[in-house]
């Protein structure tokens, strides 16, 4: 063996002891996780609020496809289990323990203030993070792991006294139907009409279930108040033609999520809202460029449009997968529900619904669209 041999035959050794001895020490490397990422939810995809888990639905895998194509979240793919509550709060929590127990979801999505109200013990029970979509505050305010994106109804409230006042009305009526929802927006309107010096004349109260509003608004109109406010999302299509027949068409109304219901947005109902020249609190952003290119790629897929909470759903995901990424490490560990929570109250995501962000209580802070009927059709007005 020459002295050039033994030379290169003894860095050969050496640097196999160092790599020997770098390895032993290191250890094996750890293992990376490739499961899925599990979002569950339980959304209402038959019965009459079917309009609504459908959209929130279709939101919710359009945004997941893109994410997973593009190697997920940290090579993870996410994984939607969502399944069909019919609109049942009892169904609900069947499907929440199904969700939880069995396909071990690490994030539980929800809508609708009756569906999320039956299922957030078992979501807090588990320690999973709750995105819910609902206009009540509480919900979110009454735990760290829970979180609100919808319109707020004790903004609308704020917001439709505001609107009162700029028309100059001094007196109006208040027409509800007695729901966990509406309670807010009225309280929320009277506290905002009280600083405004509007007086309330007449409240009248209706069931939910009610299909003839007749009895209340002939009370209403033998009052001499200048303007109706109302909270009758639901009924809507019940009230507007009785109006008409009433002969309360040109009384000046004030609406919350007018259009809310596909029956009440048809051409008929349109035509009589701008008959009333309606206004109304809106929520889907009215947007150009981002929302724009979202109808487009959402009716390629579905060969429909969207609507808003299909936006809505559709941000949710990639503002979870944003802060799942910042939880998540390449070990195989399970998802830290607080760290996610932490992570979504540093929430500043301009999505297709417009710009997003989480207070100190879990809610959501959303711009709020005005909307008035004009000529068969409604348009987003600016409140001066």
């Amino acid at each position: 063996m020459t002295k050039n041999t033994k030379v290169i035959v003894g860095m050969i050794v050496v640097v196999a002891i160092v790599a020997i001895g770098y390895f032993a020490t290191k250890g094996p490397s750890e293992p990376v996780s490739t499961e899925p990422i599990k979002i569950g939810a339980t959304l209402a995809l038959s019965g009459n609020l079917a309009y609504i888990g459908e959209a929130e639905r279709n939101g919710l895998v359009l945004a997941t496809d893109e994410i997973n194509t593009s190697g997920g979240i940290k090579r993870r793919p996410i994984e939607l289990v969502i399944e069909d509550n019919q609109g049942d709060a009892k169904t609900a929590v069947t499907n929440v323990n199904k969700l939880i127990s069995l396909d071990k979801v690490d994030v539980i999505f929800s809508a609708f203030t009756h569906i999320t109200d039956a299922v957030k013990a078992l979501a807090a029970d588990n320690n999973k993070v709750l995105l819910y979509a609902a206009s009540v505050r509480s919900i979110a305010q009454e735990n760290k792991l829970f979180f609100r994106d919808y319109f707020d109804a004790e903004d609308f409230g704020k917001t439709i006294a505001y609107l009162v006042s700029q028309k100059g009305y001094k007196s109006v009526n208040f027409l509800t139907e007695v729901s966990a929802a509406c309670l807010p927006y009225e309280n929320s309107f009277n506290d905002e009409a009280q600083k405004l010096g509007i007086k309330v004349v007449t409240r009248e109260s209706y069931d939910p279930k009610a299909t003839d509003l007749r009895t209340q608004l002939t009370k209403i109109k033998s009052s001499k108040a200048d303007a109706l406010v109302l909270c009758a999302w639901r009924h809507e299509h019940i009230l507007m033609p009785q109006l008409k027949a009433l002969g309360m068409i040109n009384t000046p109304v004030f609406h919350t999520v007018a259009p809310f219901l596909p029956v009440a947005d048809t051409q008929e109902m349109r035509d009589l809202f701008s008959e009333n020249k309606a206004i109304s609190t809106w929520y889907g952003t009215i947007k150009p460029e981002k929302s724009v290119q979202f109808t487009k790629k959402y009716f390629d897929k579905y060969n429909f449009n969207p609507r808003p909470e299909s936006f809505f759903a559709y941000d949710n995901i990639y503002v979870l997968a944003d802060a799942i990424k910042n939880c998540l490490s390449d070990k195989l560990t399970a998802i830290d529900s607080q760290c996610v929570a932490d992570e979504l109250l540093k929430t500043n995501y301009d999505g297709v619904s417009g710009k997003l962000s989480f207070d100190k209580d879990g809610l959501s802070t959303r711009d709020i669209v005005i909307i008035e009927a004009k000529d068969g059709k409604w348009e987003e007005v600016s409140a001066k």
